[in-house]
C-alpha cells in the first residue's frame, strides 16, 4: 500500500481527487432526488403526511437491516468492487421512477421500494467507500481528507439540490431523476479509475462466520473508551434530525406554500453552509481540539431551527430560513467531520467496515422509527407543535457529548496502523 508524503499536497495524489470526485458526483445526483422525490410523492402522487412518513421510512430502515452485514463484507473483501457494484445498482433503482412516469404507473408504492433498495445499495456502498479512506491516505492526514470531502459534499449537495429545483420546474420531478442516474454512472467509472492497490483483507480474519464477526465489531464498538461515546452522541443527534427532516419538505410545501424553485434555493444554501463548516473545521479543532469544536457546534444547532417555525410566507421567512439552514448545515459538518476523522484514527485497520457499520446500525437504526414517529406526530398535534419538539430535542446530542469522557479529549488521536502482511491487488495471499 503506498501513500502519498505527509507534505504533499492532496491535490496532487490522484487517486484522492478521484475518490473525492466520485464523492462528488454521486452527492450532485443526489441533491436532484432530495428535491424530485419529496415533490413527486406531495404535489404528483397527492400524499398525506402519514403517506409521506412511510416514504422516508422506507428510505430509512435499511440500516437496521444490512448495516451490519454491510461492515462484514467491507473487512472480508476489496472495497472498491463493493463502491462500484452499489452506485450501479441505484443506478438502476432510480431509473424505474421516470420510466414509470412515461408509461402512466408511478405509485407511492413504487416509490417505497425504490427508497428501499436505493438506500440498501447506498449503505452496502458506502460502509466500504467511507472506510477505504484510511487505506488511501495515512492516518495524519484524515481530518484534512474529511475537510476536503465535506466542502465537496456540501458544493455538490447545494449544486444538486439548487439544479435539482430548475429541472424539477423544467422538466418535471420525475424526468428529474435521470440526473440522478447519469451522476451514479460517472461514479462508478471515477472509483473504477482509482490505481493504488488495494490491501487484500487478512486471510486469517476470513475464516470465522459472518455473525462472529459482526459480533466481534459489536463489542469493539461498545468496549472503546473513545468510540462509543461519539456514537452515542451520533445516535441522538441523528434520530431527532430524522424526526425533524422527515417533516420539513411537507411543511414548506403546504404550509408556508413554497415552490419547487424555492426549496431547491433553502437546500442549496444550507449545504453551502456545510461548505463553510467544512473549510472552517481543520483550523479550529487545530487551534481549539476536537471537543470544544463539537460541543460548541452542537450548542448553536437548536437556535437554527427557530427561523422555520417563526417565518411566515415570502421572503423574508425565506432569507431567515436559508440563514438557519446555512448555520446548521455548518454547525453539524463541523461536528461530523471532527467525530469521524477521530473513529477512523483510532480504530484498528482490521475493524475499519465494521467499526463504521455498527455505528450506522446503531445510529441509522433509530431513522426509522424516528421517522414514523414524526408522522404519527404531526398527524394528531400539527406540523408546527411536531417542529417545536424536534426543536427542544436537540439539545440532547449536546447533553450526551458534554456529560462523557470525550470532554477532555484535546486533539485528533494518531493511532499506528497495528502490524500485518502487506497484501495488495494482484499478489498471491
Amino acid at each position: 500500500m503506498s501513500h502519498a508524503p505527509v507534505e504533499k499536497s492532496l491535490w496532487r495524489h490522484g487517486d484522492f481527487v478521484r475518490y473525492w470526485s466520485a464523492c462528488a458526483v454521486d452527492i450532485a445526483g443526489s441533491g436532484v432526488t432530495t428535491v424530485a422525490l419529496p415533490l413527486i410523492a406531495v404535489v404528483s402522487l397527492h400524499a398525506s403526511v402519514w403517506e409521506v412518513s412511510l416514504l422516508s421510512f422506507a428510505e430509512r430502515l435499511p440500516p437496521l437491516i444490512v448495516a451490519l452485514p454491510a461492515g462484514a463484507l467491507a473487512d472480508r473483501h476489496r472495497k472498491r468492487p463493493l463502491m462500484i457494484g452499489a452506485v450501479l445498482v441505484c443506478g438502476a433503482a432510480f431509473a424505474a421512477v421516470p420510466l414509470a412516469d412515461a408509461t402512466g404507473c408511478l405509485s407511492l408504492e413504487l416509490l417505497y421500494a425504490v427508497a428501499l433498495v436505493t438506500s440498501a445499495s447506498s449503505l452496502i456502498g458506502s460502509t466500504p467507500r467511507i472506510s477505504y479512506l484510511p487505506s488511501l491516505l495515512p492516518r495524519e492526514r484524515l481530518l484534512e481528507a474529511n475537510a476536503k470531502i465535506g466542502v465537496v459534499a456540501s458544493l455538490a449537495d447545494s449544486a444538486g439540490a439548487q439544479l435539482g429545483g430548475a429541472i424539477v420546474a423544467l422538466l418535471g420531478a420525475a424526468r428529474a431523476v435521470y440526473l440522478d442516474v447519469t451522476s451514479y454512472l460517472a461514479c462508478a467509472l471515477l472509483l473504477g479509475s482509482i490505481r493504488t492497490p488495494e490491501p487484500v483483507p487478512d486471510r486469517l480474519a476470513r475464516k470465522g462466520s459472518m455473525r462472529a464477526e459482526i459480533a466481534d465489531g459489536i463489542r469493539f464498538v461498545l468496549r472503546h473508551p473513545t468510540i462509543r461515546p461519539l456514537l452515542m452522541t451520533g445516535t441522538a443527534f441523528t434520530a431527532v434530525f430524522a424526526f425533524l427532516t422527515t417533516l420539513w419538505g411537507v411543511y414548506l410545501l403546504r404550509e408556508l406554500h413554497y415552490t419547487a424553485g424555492t426549496l431547491g434555493t433553502l437546500l442549496s444554501m444550507a449545504a453551502l453552509g456545510g461548505v463553510v463548516g467544512a473549510l472552517a473545521v481543520h483550523r479550529l479543532v487545530d487551534r481549539y481540539g476536537p471537543t470544544r469544536v463539537m460541543l460548541t457546534a452542537l450548542a448553536i444547532i437548536p437556535f437554527t431551527e427557530l427561523p422555520l417555525l417563526l417565518a411566515a410566507p415570502g421572503l423574508a421567512g425565506q432569507v431567515a430560513i436559508a440563514a438557519g439552514l446555512f448555520v446548521q448545515l455548518a454547525c453539524s459538518t463541523m461536528q461530523g467531520s471532527t467525530q469521524r476523522s477521530i473513529r477512523q484514527a483510532v480504530c484498528t485497520p482490521g475493524m475499519q467496515g465494521r467499526m463504521l457499520a455498527t455505528g450506522q446500525w446503531i445510529t441509522y437504526g433509530t431513522r426509522p422509527l424516528a421517522a414514523l414517529l414524526a408522522g404519527a406526530s404531526g398527524t394528531w398535534l400539527g406540523l408546527w407543535n411536531t417542529l417545536a419538539l424536534g426543536t427542544l430535542a436537540l439539545a440532547l446530542p449536546f447533553l450526551v457529548l458534554f456529560a462523557s469522557s470525550v470532554r477532555t479529549l484535546r486533539h485528533v488521536p494518531v493511532v499506528p496502523p497495528a502490524p500485518g502482511p502487506p497484501h495488495v491487488e494482484g499478489e498471491p495471499v
